[in-house]
């Protein structure tokens, strides 16, 4: 059979489109849920905030320690000495003969004196 004689072909399809791809480019990611720490200077920062509090501990224990401590032993003393009688207490005790630097017969000379 002659090539011209037969029916003619049937058209040749479309040409397929190129296959899709098949990985998928991964979703963006979600937002930080919390801030990100400055890291430039941060422990700069943290030794000034631990100076300061312990500065203002410090002078919160040393104002403690002179109202709690001080003040009201410095008082005691003040009214202790006000108060006191030296001279008085010296001489009886040294009349029961509790100052062995003081001899008995310079007391005996004293006392008639006061009198």
């Amino acid at each position: 059979m002659n090539p011209c004689e037969l029916p003619p072909c049937p058209p040749c399809p479309p040409p397929s489109p190129p296959p899709c791809q098949q990985v998928c480019h991964p979703p963006p990611p979600p937002p930080p849920c919390r801030v990100k720490p400055i890291m430039r200077g941060m422990l700069h920062a943290q030794i000034k905030r631990t100076i300061a509090s312990a500065l203002i501990l410090a002078a919160m224990g040393g104002a403690a320690f002179y109202f709690g401590v001080r003040l009201p032993k410095q008082k005691a003393y003040r009214e202790y000495y006000a108060k006191g009688e030296f001279e008085d207490w010296a001489d009886e005790m040294a009349r029961k003969g509790l100052f062995q630097s003081v001899p008995a017969a310079s007391l005996q000379d004293n006392q008639h004196a006061k009198k």
